[in-house]
């Protein structure tokens, strides 16, 4: 027997605003406490409307394979700037689109991108000589974001765009996935066609990305087979059943979708390991003897990464602490069942990667930072569904491969020349926006390794 939705559980709000004012606050605290208190399926009321806090590994199984047609994705404050790329879509168009970008994400195709990774991690490391002789305090967010975001310009456009261009477009992106987030998060906004600071400056950036993105799109389409980056991938994409092409429209919402999900999202990952590993010597440690037994002070290659388990083990145990996608949700377009609970069609339904990934059931001492946690005996005793980082199923994050590779790359780059240390006074918490990133900054020190 399953129990009617009224019966799930969850916490009283206050009158016409519900938990909204709480969840709006410090959401993750909230999230953790309230699974602790009402358990795997928590209701939410947030004023009209009402959300379901679904976080047991079952449940994420039954919504993201077992039942994934029925659980769509509704995301009105992204459509204008994501359009119908493979994070906003649905249905049959979401499956065509997959399908034609699925060979851009080969695993054979990404290595050929590890050149790109490399070099741009080593003009990052070049300036932090600088840093490092001048014992200045360096903000590891913004140098991680500048990184990831002159990696994924490169392999999105190769050289088709200036250094001056290729700032302007990764500024614009980055400011326009902001000020989107901001409005997320805020109690009242005005409509986007009232003309506030926020709104032009916004207008700007988003006509700069689709002039750029539009005349990059007609160049290659008239030179085809002149470039290998991703964007000559998706323009010459054909469907096997059809024939047919992506719209420049098409195009253009699939480069804004993997600007979102390639760039800011590593950057926060690779922000948040340095951090971990700055209070946690003895991780640090076993990776730099690892690096030193395997590359012996070189560049990695993506051939080097089988070699390199712990590397890979501190990467999943801080995707697990810090996710960068920590909430998001789904429509039901049919009633379904989850747990003991019968929800009906239209319900919102909402999985948090932060929430799931501190569940006590499956996460001893969940707030510790344990790599250890991933060794393979340990992946096998677990969950399938209890580590989600990328979401899993179907709609898995196509470039989740990509992602994993540029961190594996990188990492070792960092720790082979530099130590990166923590400096008292600037405490680093969690800010959940469009992605979960440290802040309010997160200033550290950097010095050559052998140095003091």
């Amino acid at each position: 027997m399953t129990a009617p939705v009224s019966a799930i559980p969850g916490p009283r709000g206050l009158p016409v605003v519900g938990v909204a004012p709480r969840l709006l606050g410090d959401p993750l605290e909230f999230m953790v406490r309230i699974q602790r208190h009402y358990g795997d399926l928590v209701r939410l009321s947030l004023g009209r409307h009402t959300m379901y806090l679904a976080i047991h590994p079952d449940m994420i199984k039954r919504i993201t394979q077992e039942n994934w047609k029925n659980y769509i994705k509704r995301y009105p404050a992204m459509d204008e700037i994501l359009g119908q790329g493979l994070v906003t879509s649905n249905g049959a168009h979401w499956l065509r689109q997959r399908r034609l970008m699925q060979p851009a994400f080969h695993h054979q195709r990404i290595a050929r991108m590890a050149s790109i990774m490399v070099e741009e991690a080593e003009q990052m490391l070049a300036r932090w000589e600088t840093y490092a002789r001048t014992r200045q305090p360096v903000d590891i967010q913004h140098e991680m974001m500048l990184l990831t975001q002159k990696i994924i310009v490169r392999t999105m456009f190769g050289t088709s765009l200036n250094n001056d261009e290729a700032e302007a477009v990764g500024k614009a992106f980055n400011d326009t996935l902001n000020w989107a987030a901001g409005q997320q998060f805020r109690w009242w906004q005005p409509p986007r066609s009232w003309p506030t600071p926020g709104n032009l400056q916004y207008r700007r950036n988003l006509e700069l990305l689709e002039r750029t993105v539009y005349r990059l799109i007609e160049e290659r389409r008239q030179h085809q087979g002149e470039h290998d980056d991703l964007l000559e991938m998706l323009v010459t994409a054909r469907d096997a059943d059809t024939g047919e092409q992506m719209s420049p429209k098409q195009i253009r919402d699939e480069v804004m979708t993997i600007f979102l999900a390639g760039h800011e999202t590593t950057a926060g990952t690779l922000s948040w390991i340095l951090h971990l590993l700055a209070h946690h010597g003895e991780s640090e440690r076993k990776l730099r003897a690892e690096y030193a037994t395997v590359l012996g002070g070189r560049n990695p290659t993506p051939a080097d990464l089988p070699q390199l388990p712990y590397n890979r083990m501190v990467i999943d145990e801080t995707l697990r602490l810090y996710p960068p996608t920590w909430i998001l949700s789904r429509v039901l377009v049919e009633a379904d069942t989850l747990g003991d609970y019968e929800l009906p069609a239209g319900a919102v339904v909402a999985l948090s990667p932060y929430v799931t990934h501190r569940h006590p059931d499956f996460w001893p001492n969940a707030e510790s930072f344990d790599p250890e946690r991933f060794r393979p005996t340990a992946i096998e005793q677990r969950h399938k569904f209890a580590y989600i980082p990328f979401i899993t199923g179907p709609r898995q994050c196509i470039g989740n491969n990509f992602a994993l590779m540029e961190m594996q790359l990188i990492l070792p780059m960092i720790l082979q020349h530099f130590r990166v240390s923590a400096i008292p006074g600037y405490p680093v918490r969690p800010i959940p926006r469009a992605t979960l990133r440290p802040g309010p900054m997160q200033w550290m020190e950097v010095r050559r390794v052998g140095e003091g």
